[in-house]
């Protein structure tokens, strides 16, 4: 099965004190109540394959909204930062106190959503082998083999999540500030070193992982 607490799709579950819900993607556009903005932003979008996917996770950030916080879909609107991080409004304004961050990929769309910062990926396990390519910008000295990065397909899925994961507090990327800034010790417990501190969890889903991060 791969490292990680299971995650069932379709079930919000707490992790690290935020809330996460984890959903399997569809073919093409799915239906989702969007407001003004949310609409004007999709209406910019040309492109087939990014459309479905913004709309996936809009889905499963609403869902998790109104699951989690009583926030109904119609009342909200996921737009984003300058950053480019998602920032959630309620009635057309922002929700103070509420953080929201989204990850998707071919099969699944996931979201988090906590009262403060919270960073999360999902990687599918078919794409964990990517992290072989680049394991010189990926990897510090030794952190590989530390760690069991390339034991299977599922352990390379949840090396990039972790990272990806624990990057997003950073507001960055794997090559912004770059992968190295989060070396995973270990997977099974998960554990990272970064600065600053922080306090990663590892799930498992039938075909990915997901990483959550929170501020120590």
């Amino acid at each position: 099965m791969g490292p990680g607490v299971p995650l069932k799709p379709g079930v919000v579950q707490e992790v690290l004190g935020a809330f996460v819900l984890a959903e399997a993607r569809e073919e093409g556009e799915v239906a989702v109540t969007l407001g003004p903005r949310e609409t004007a932003l999709l209406a910019d979008m040309p492109w087939p394959l990014r459309r479905s996917e913004w709309l996936a996770g809009r889905r499963v950030a609403k869902r998790l909204l109104d699951e989690a916080f009583g926030l109904p879909a119609e009342r909200t609107q996921v737009v984003p930062l300058e950053s480019g991080a998602p920032q959630v409004l309620v009635d057309g304004e922002p929700r103070a106190g509420l953080v929201l961050n989204i990850s998707h990929t071919k099969g699944w769309a996931v979201a988090a959503a906590a009262g403060d910062r919270v960073g999360v990926d999902v990687c599918d396990d078919v794409d964990g082998v990517r992290i072989a390519r680049i394991a010189r910008r990926v990897f510090s000295a030794g952190e590989a083999d530390a760690c069991g990065a390339f034991a299977s397909v599922q352990s390379q899925a949840a090396v990039w999540a972790l990272k990806e994961a624990g990057l997003k507090l950073f507001i960055g990327g794997v090559f912004d500030p770059g992968a190295r800034a989060i070396r995973v010790e270990s997977l099974e417990p998960p554990v990272v070193t970064a600065k600053p501190a922080m306090r990663v969890a590892l799930l498992r889903l039938p075909t990915a992982a997901v990483a959550v991060s929170r501020d120590v």
